[in-house]
This record gives C-alpha cells, structure tokens and sequence, in this order.
C-alpha cells in the first residue's frame, strides 16, 4: 500500500500541475477565432512590376507561418486579397483583456487629445482674443503651470510679431541700418524666449508614442560588474527608457502614473499573442540577413555633416552618400560593466569612436554608419544566396548566441567580402538592424555567428526567421487596416454547442456510474484528470483552443472511456469465469493492456506524422492529438489502476456492474452471431454505397470544397448613421444578416451564383460585447462573380445602407493642370492655399507635401463621411500604394455635419516638392488628385469587395497525399509487427478507408438533398444543410479516422488473442472476436454516439457540419469494424468440430 501511496502521491502531484497551469482557464485556455472572434490585420506587400505576383505572395505567406506560427498552435491564418495584399487573422483575447487593453488605450488616447505639438501651438497663436483664451484653456486641461506657459508663449509670440512688423515698416521707410539691426537683434531674442517658452510647455505634456516604445520595450533585467568587481543589477530598457521620459517630462508626473497603472493592470492579465500589437511585431521586418563594412571614424571627409543630418533628420531623413545608418539592435551587448556604461550614457559618439566605429543617437536609439557600395557589403542585391541552417550555439564567453551556416553561393560570396577587409569590422544585419560587428581576423565564408544580450524567446525567434528564409517582397511597416470579427461559427451557435457539451458530460458521467457503479465513478475520475492533463499542455503552448482542437478532444474522451470499458469489461469476463476481485482487477488490465496500447499507438503514428509532414493548419490538430493520446495512455494504464489498487487495499471486496446485477442484460450482451455468415451481405452493401458515393463526390467535385480551399468573394458592408451626422449607426445581429443573405440564395436560380449565398460566411466586425451585434459585416462566399454578389447584398440591404451620392467642387471637372491643388511650403495652411481662414490651421507636419482644396461641395456633406470615402478608396486595390502616407482632411467650413469645403492634406516622407518637383507631381499630387476624383466625382456604395484565395496553400494536397500515405505505410508495417500478419493490415487500411470515404460522400449526398425542389424538405426536416470540406471538416475526418482505426484494433486485438499460436484466424475465431467485443463497442460506440448526435441536434448552425461527420463516422466506423475488417482478416478456414471454442459456464458465449 505504501508503493501505491507514493505512487498516487506522484500522479496527483502531476495532475495538480497541469490543473494549476490551466488556473483560471478564463485566462489561461486560448480560444480560437472560430470559437472567441478574431482580429485581422490587412499588410500591404511590395511586388514589383516584373515579378510574378500569385508565386511572390504564395512564397510570403509560406514564410510568415513557418516563422510566427510553425506548429500550427497559435491559430493564426494568412490569406491573400487581390494582387498585392495579405490578410492575417489571429484569435481574439478574452473580454477581460479587451476591456482592460481598452482602458489602457484611453489613458494614452487622453494624452493625445490634449498632447501639445508645434503645429498645435502655432494654431494657437493665429487665434485672437475670447477663441485664443478657450484653446488655452482646453489645451492646459487643468494644469496651472502650463496654463501660464501658454498664455507667456502668446504673450512672447505676440511680441515677436510686433517686432517683425517693425522691421518691415522700417525697412519700407528705408530708415538707417543700425535701427533696423537693433530691431532684428531684438526680434531675435524674442524668437530665442517663444523657443523656450514652447520647449517648456511641451515638457509638461507626455506623447503618446514615445510611452507606447517605452513599453514596447524588453522588460528583461541584466547584471554588470561596477568598478570594484562586484555585479549590480541594471533596470531593464524599458525601465531606462521611463526614466528617461520621467526626467524630461516632470510636470507629466500623475498623467504618466495614470497610463502605466492601466498598462500594468493589462499586462498581468495578457498572455502570448492577446494583443495584435504582438502580431505586429513578429510580422515586421523581412528576415533578410546582410553584411556590411562599418566606416572607420575620420574616414569620411564630411563625417560631422552626416552626423548632424542624422540628429537633425533621423535615419529616414538622412541620406548619407555611399553609406547607410543601420539602427543597432540591442544596446546591452556593447558594454561590460558600469564604467562601459556611464561612458555610452554621457558620449555614445566617443565611446562607439574608440572602438573604431561611427555612431549617433537618436531619439534614445543607436545607429552605426554602415557601406553602402558594392565590394563593401554582401546583400540581396548582390546575388542570389542564403542561410542553409541556424542554431544556437555559443560565443567565445560562453554566452548563448545564434550560430549560422551559407549555403554554397553565400559561402562564395562571403569569403570574397571578407578576404578583402581583413582586420576591419562587419556588421551583420537582420532587416538592416546591426546584431553585432566583430573585427575580422581572416577571411570567413561558409559560417558565422549572431552574438548579444538575448532571452531564449528572442534566439529562438531569430533562428526561425533565418531558417525559414527571407520575404521575397516587404511587407508594410504597419497593417493597412486592423479589425475584429466575431466568432467564425457565431456567438450564438457557441452558446448552444456549449450546452449540448455539458448536457453529453453530465449524460456520459451519469451512465458510466450508473452502468458500472463504483468501477464507473474511476472512469469519471480518469476522464477529468485526462481533460487536465491535455488542458494543461494546451495552456503551456499558448496553443488557441479551435474547433480542430475540440475534434482531437473528443476523440481523446472517445478514446478515454473506451481504454476504461475494455479494462471494466475484461474485469466482467474474469469475474464471470469465477476469479476473486482482485485477481479479475489484475487481469482485467493486463489483458486490455495490449489493445489500449495499440489503438493509441497507431493514432499516435499519424499524429507524428503529421506534426512533421502536414501544413500549420494541419499540425495544431497533430499535436493536439498527439497530447490526447500519450494522457489518456497515462490515465487509462496508471491513474486508474492506482486508483483500482488503493481501493482494493481499502477493503473494495466486489467490482459490482450493472451487467452482473441484473442477469437479463448480461444475457442480452452476449449475443451468438454468425457474423461471417453475412460477409458476403456486408461487402455487397459496402460496395454498393461506397461506388454511389463516390459517384456523388465526382459529380459535385470542386462544389465540396469551402472557400478555404478555393478562395471567393468577401463583401464588407457598412450600414448607415442612425441620424445626418451622427456617429451612431443601425445596427443588425449576426442572425439577421445571415436570414438576409440566405434568402438571396434561396430565391436566386438553381444554376445562378447567388445560389452560393445559401451557405455564406457571415462575420460581425468589431461586435458589440454580445458578440453578435454591429454595424460593419463581412460576407464571404466561394462565389467569384463579385459584381453580380455585390449587386445583390446591397439590392438587400436597401433599407440600412445609405447610398453616397457624387459631389461636385469648385475644379472637380478639371484635369490635373487646373485642378485645386497646391503645395506646402509653409505650416500655415491658409498661406499655402492663398485663402484667408475662419481659424488658423497649422500644417507645419506636412511641409513639402500637397494640399487639396474642395470649395462649394454640392450636396453638403458630413466631415465623417467625406473622410471614411476617401478612405475607402485609399484602400483599394487601385490606390493601395498609397495607404503608408500621412493624411488629413481639414473642414474649412463651419458645419462639420453639412461641410461645404475642406482641403485634403497629404505628406509622404520620399516626395518631398523642395527635393524633386517633378516626381512630387507624378507621384504624389497627381496620384493624390487622381484619389480624390474616384472618391468623390462618383456614386459610391457604403460597401467594398474584395477576391481572396484559398486559405489553405497549394501546397496542402501535395503534403497530404505523403502524409497519408507515409502514415499508411507506418501503420501497415506497425500492425504487421505486432499481428504477425500483412491480413491485419491490410483489413485496419481498408476499414479506414471505407469510412472517410462514406462520410465524405455523405457530405456529398447532404448537397444534392439540400439543393434539389423536390428533396430540400427532407433535408431541412433531418437539419441538412449543403456541407462542405474547411479546416473544421478536416479535423472531423482525422477524428473519424483516427476511431476507426481505434476501433478495428479492439476487435483484431480480440482475434490475435483467440487466434493464440495459430498461424492464421479460421470462422469461428472472427465470430467469437466479434461477438466478444459487441459489449464494449455498442457502449463506447453508443456514449460517443450521444454527444455527437447533443453537438448535431443543440449546437447550431454553425457547428452541425462538424457534428454530422463525427455522427456519420462513428456510425459506420463501428459498423467497418464489424462489417468489414473482421471478415477481411478472415483466412477462408474453418475451425475442425472437435476444436470448437466452449463457451464459459453460464453463458453463451464470454463477452468483453
């Protein structure tokens, strides 16, 4: 007893661990975004004009998977829009983290509304008297100090002005030099006290994005050695980066509390990837490695110069001739202890020139001047090369680092750089960040490592990136659009398939206890210690719990309560033949020792399998599984039998069932069937449906797939203001939306593509908290006919869509040479458009780009709407290109409800009118001109289309068809070993087999019903609808295979064992296999059964495709076995009459 104590001691203790990493599971359990809602980031990709655009956005999204998403558990999906788009989609976070991240925006959207600026500052001082007062006021917010430094910096700006208005009337009057330089010098110094007053006041507010880096920052501490030796502890760059801001903010004190007590309250509650801001991060850069020669310092003879356009210009801005600033990654690798560090903090120029390099600051980053030029530095651009393998490894300290090896032109290529700058330094850049710089000591080429301060996440991080490869095309530095959807199969489908999950748990549990009493209650105990274990491995993932993992639960609980039936029914047996509790307890789990193992171990077969040959899609499913299996191993053959053990100890005299209290259906559950005898009737019937099903699945073809697997049509609706104006809109529910659209395929022609609306996708986007209700909707359909599906969802929708009509403004007809455009040279807008304004209107931020003047709008116009139409087209495939530019839209009319003139602004940081004028006019006013006539001169919808490919890469046949078959061939060869015989193989494949394919033709046959007259009634009476093949179809038809597969190997087990030494298995071995077995097959079967046919019945819509596979395949997987891969095994012998297997005394035949 004590062995069984320290035992039990252990496994509880395993149990507790896996229950505490699931604690809360509000928190800690992942929901998918087919079951939680999702956020999807559109990302703009940079694909040049010669390049084949579908293989260019193929190979992209390839990439991006394997390097944020490689095994497939974060849920994450990557689609393509039109030519030069990708959507990607990740789940959503809980309600608890949405609302705390919410109340963190807020802290930092108060800072921006009140956040001073130049521009807003020289806003304010074009203001006069009672207006200038009231902006001082909104803008102080409360703040008595920067109250009166506003109202000193008018006062000073105010002076100044005077004082050049003096200038010019003396000069007018041409009055003596030395008075006007008197009056200049006085001028100046008053500029010289509106520069610090400004300065000051804007030290008293803090700017959001200078927090928002802060906090982006690592929050991990390192230690140095002081100047004594000994090892202190440094904050961390996040923690220096707040100081910072706290030092140069001091009057920001409160506001910088208030927004780092809500990020702090967000961040405890947050886990891997709950904030896009996350997804963000993983998805910027390329992965492209380079190298590159650092300048010397005192190389350059303009080294000052290029300094200073850096401080002065930033990276973006300065554009040093033959060379480049690269940012250094990590600043930690480049000191070792505090004297190091003081001497960067004081002058990073000097302490970087006496290490012979050049650096400048900038805005608390580092940047290394780099080559530029050919001979200097190994990149993209100099030839087709790359990484052929990355690891960790060690750097000569014994610090972990990053350890590459070149492929053979990189090897090549590399050596020819180094050869020739031996004893100078190479930087070795990712995305044109410097990771390190080591001084060359001979030529290198066919390795190299990445050394420096990084946790194992951002090493790992680092080798997936180089080992999947480098993007073929950039993505944009941020997404195009950022948005939530709701729950892919519907908030309100999950709240019933939630339902109908407790009421099969509570029925299951009740009729384990029920049918085995206390044996039953041991089940129930191993079933929720199983659920913990795989919970728990999911929460240690960070893996999204999706409708795939739900299908490898359930086929792990299958799998779980069929382990405990053939132990309890084997115990039954041992009982029947007279052995004492004990005993028939011991027994009971050696014999179901050999079919529990097997069964799983064959699954497990596929899972590995799959984990290492299928796509991401595929390989969260994989794993899953795999976890489900290797706990229910544990459960089924330790847990309960510790459990059995203990209770046996404490006296358990009788494993009491209700089979063996009540004679009458232990009777009944030992049935005497000829089951050979109606082979020929089963491979008859077989065949038979098996040839019409297929012949169903030919004739649908590519109409059973979903729009995964074949793209289609995605239409955004938008619905209009509740009132003109107005910021609230008319809102619908998902179940509305989706009547609607349905009744569009319903009352659409049999042969018309409206017809595919019948079983549209339909998504709220950014819903209400219930999940179900917004204003915005996404309809996808695997329709390609966009204009004619486009045409008819808004025919539809009539009554909530406000059709946008086309507006005219004073030039609006005019071509580009007359248009309304103009140039900005000045911060004063009024100044650049050569109008006087009701306000001043600064637009100092977007000095060298273009302003668009629209005078006399007819009809008037809302601000929002003017805005949210432009936008709309800016984020058409036509106009895509020019989604990255900084833009506004200025109301120079009072009503911003019924606007009669605005200018639209726009600055892009590369076309700039002072640097090239001409490309200005080609690439941005003209371009911008050209927006502004398709947004406005037409009729436009409050709706947008888009064509979007297959989810599922083209590569996924490809990789399915070896995963199948490699998973057949390690089945084959495992059954073979363990049966000693290739019959048994060959009947497990082709069991397994005849069941995908009959439910797949069910699937086929559920499409004709549904959309034929005269069987549609029969098919919305049984709940049909016309099912495809997605993702959640997939995993339905693994979970099936995988129970099949579970299934015949109970029975086989059976037959191997009744076989004994005989070579092969005769007619009376097969029928009393099966008619053993039939106990335990009509329990698991039937337990299964029930809470597929609860998920069918309760769960909605939305989850009844996934309910009707497993209920189909659970059908005919238990059937195949019986039906089909007994008889196979056969070997066409009879057993000799004197050899006829005794039944035991009391029955008619021994069941299990």
């Amino acid at each position: 007893m004590g062995k069984l104590y320290r035992n039990l001691c252990i496994v509880l203790a395993l149990i507790v661990f896996f229950a505490w990493q699931t604690y809360p599971p509000g928190e800690k359990l992942r929901l998918g975004k087919d079951l939680a809602g999702g956020v999807t980031l559109i990302y703009q990709v940079e694909i040049g004009q010669d390049e084949d655009a579908k293989k260019v956005i193929s190979d992209t999204i390839k990439i991006l998977k394997e390097r944020v998403d490689p095994d497939g558990l974060l849920e994450i999906a990557m689609v393509s829009q039109g030519r030069d788009r990708i959507e990607i989609s990740m789940p959503l976070p809980r309600e608890e983290v949405k609302d705390l991240k919410a109340k963190f925006e807020d802290e930092l959207r108060r800072l921006g509304r009140t956040t001073l600026t130049r521009a807003r500052i020289a806003e304010l001082e074009s203001l006069k008297g009672d207006e200038r007062s009231k902006r001082i006021s909104e803008l102080a917010e409360g703040n008595a100090k920067r109250k009166e430094l506003l109202n000193k910096l008018v006062a000073q700006h105010d002076e100044a002005a005077l004082l050049r208005s003096e200038i010019e009337k003396a000069k007018t009057a041409n009055a003596p030099v030395s008075e006007i330089d008197v009056l200049v010098d006085k001028a100046g110094e008053a500029e010289l006290k509106v520069e610090e007053t400004t300065k000051a006041a804007l030290a008293t507010v803090l700017p959001p994005a200078e927090i928002r880096q802060a906090l982006n920052l690592s929050d991990r501490k390192r230690s140095i050695e002081d100047a004594s030796g000994q090892r202190i502890e440094l904050p961390s760059a996040r923690e220096h980066a707040l100081s910072r801001i706290r030092e140069s903010y001091p009057d920001a004190k409160d506001q910088l509390d208030a927004v780092l007590e809500a990020y702090a309250k967000y961040a405890k509650k947050r886990t891997t990837l709950d904030d896009p801001q996350d997804l963000i991060r993983m998805l910027q850069g390329a992965g492209v490695l380079s190298f590159r020669i650092t300048v010397d310092p005192g190389h350059l003879p303009d080294e000052a110069q290029v300094r200073e356009e850096l401080r002065e210009k930033g990276p973006r801005g300065a554009k040093p001739r033959e060379t480049m600033w690269a940012r250094i990654n990590q600043i930690d690798g480049w000191y070792h202890n505090e004297p190091e560090l003081r001497f960067l903090e004081s002058n990073p120029a000097e302490f970087f020139r006496t290490r012979n390099y050049v650096v400048e600051e900038y805005q608390g980053q580092y940047y290394m001047l780099v080559w530029d030029v050919k001979g200097s530095r190994l990149t993209k651009a100099d030839g087709d090369w790359g990484v052929s393998r990355a690891q960790e490894g060690r750097d000569p300290r014994g610090v972990p680092a990053i350890d590459f090896v070149m492929d053979a032109r990189g090897a090549t290529k590399l050596g020819e750089l180094t050869k020739n700058h031996v004893k100078e330094r190479m930087a070795v850049l990712l995305d044109d960040e410097v990771y390190t710089a080591p001084t060359l000591n001979s030529a290198i080429s066919k390795s190299g490592q990445i050394t420096g301060e990084f946790s194992s996440a951002e090493r790992q991080y680092i080798i997936r990136v180089l080992a999947a490869g480098s993007l073929q095309a950039k993505l944009s530095p941020e997404p195009i659009s950022v948005s939530s959807v709701g729950p892919e199969l519907g908030a309100d489908n999950l709240e019933k398939g939630f339902k109908a999950g407790v009421v099969s748990l509570v029925v299951v549990s009740a009729f384990m206890v029920v049918y085995y009493f206390g044996a039953g209650l041991v089940a129930v105990l191993a079933l929720f210690a199983n659920a913990t274990l795989v919970l728990g491995a999911l929460s240690m993932n960070h893996a999204a719990f999706s409708m795939p993992g739900i299908a490898a639960i359930i086929l792990t609980f299958g799998m779980a309560v069929d382990s405990n039936v053939l132990v309890y029914e084997r115990i039954r047996e041992e009982i029947l033949r007279g052995a004492d509790t004990k005993t028939a307890v011991r027994i009971g789990f050696d014999k179901a020792f050999s079919s529990i193992f097997d069964g799983n171990v064959t699954n497990l077969i596929v899972c590995v399998v799959l984990a290492y040959t299928g796509t991401a899609e595929i390989r969260g499913f994989a794993i899953t599984m795999g976890i489900g299996v290797v706990s229910t191993l544990f459960c089924a053959l330790i847990f309960s039998r510790i459990l059995f053990g203990i209770l046996l100890g404490l006296g358990w005299k009788r494993v009491n069932m209700l089979p063996l209290a009540w004679p009458g259906l232990q009777r009944a559950l030992t049935p005497n069937v000829d089951w050979l005898r109606l082979r020929p009737l089963f491979f008859a019937f077989s065949a038979t449906y098996v040839v019409i099903g297929l012949g169903l699945v030919f004739f649908q073809g590519n109409d059973m797939l979903d729009n995964e697997f074949r793209g289609g049509t995605a239409v955004t609706l938008e619905f209009k203001p509740k009132s003109p104006g107005s910021e609230e809109h008319v809102t619908l529910t998902r179940p509305e939306v989706q009547n609607r659209i349905a009744q569009i395929g319903q009352n659409a022609p049999v042969d018309s593509p409206l017809r595919e609306l019948l079983n549209a996708e339909v998504l709220p986007i950014d819903p209400e908290k219930d999940g179900v209700t917004s204003w915005r909707f996404a309809v996808k359909t695997i329709s390609t006919k966009s204009d004619q599906i486009l045409e008819a969802i808004v025919d539809s929708f009539t009554d909530v869509m406000e059709q946008q009509p086309a507006l005219k403004f004073a030039g609006s007809a005019s071509d580009f040479a007359d248009a309304p455009v103009h140039r900005i040279f000045t911060g004063d807008l009024g100044s650049n458009i050569g109008e006087t304004l009701p306000q001043g209107k600064n637009v100092g931020d977007s000095i060298g780009g273009v302003a668009i003047v629209l005078n006399d709008i007819t009809p008037p116009i809302p601000l929002a709407t003017l805005q949210s139409r432009l936008e709309a087209t800016r984020g058409s495939p036509d106009f895509a290109d020019t989604l990255s530019r900084k833009r506004a839209v200025i109301a120079t009319s009072p009503d911003v409800s019924a606007l009669t003139s605005a200018v639209v602004v726009v600055a892009d940081e590369n076309l700039k009118v002072f640097d090239n004028e001409e490309k200005w006019k080609d690439q941005l006013a003209g371009r911008e001109w050209k927006l502004v006539e398709a947004a406005l001169t037409e009729a436009q919808t409050p709706a947008s289309v888009v064509i979007f490919s297959p989810a599922i890469a083209e590569s996924f046949r490809a990789q399915a068809i070896v995963a199948t078959t490699l998973s057949f061939a390690l089945i084959s060869i495992y059954i073979w070993f363990r049966f000693k015989s290739m019959r048994f193989s060959v009947a497990a494949l082709i069991a397994l087999v005849h069941d995908v394919v009959v439910v797949v033709s069910c699937l086929a046959l559920s499409q004709v019903l549904y959309r034929h007259s005269s069987t549609e009634p029969i098919a919305q009476s049984l709940g049909l609808l016309p099912f495809r093949i997605d993702l959640n179809m997939i995993a339905a038809l693994l979970t099936i295979a995988g129970y099949s597969l579970n299934d015949t190997i109970v029975i086989m087990d059976r037959i191997r064992e009744t076989k004994g030494k005989s070579a092969e298995a005769d007619y009376d071995m097969i029928n009393t296999a099966v008619n053993h077995t039939l106990s335990r097959t009509v329990i698991t079967g039937g337990t299964t059964l029930f809470s597929c046919i609860a998920l069918y019945v309760l769960g909605g819509e939305g989850m009844r495709a996934f309910a009707f596979a497993l209920t189909v395949g659970l059908l005919v997987g238990t059937y195949s076995s019986v039906g089909v891969a007994a008889p196979l095994v056969w070997s066409g012998k009879r057993r000799k009459a004197d050899e006829q297997v005794q039944p035991v005394p009391g029955t008619a035949l021994v069941t299990r």
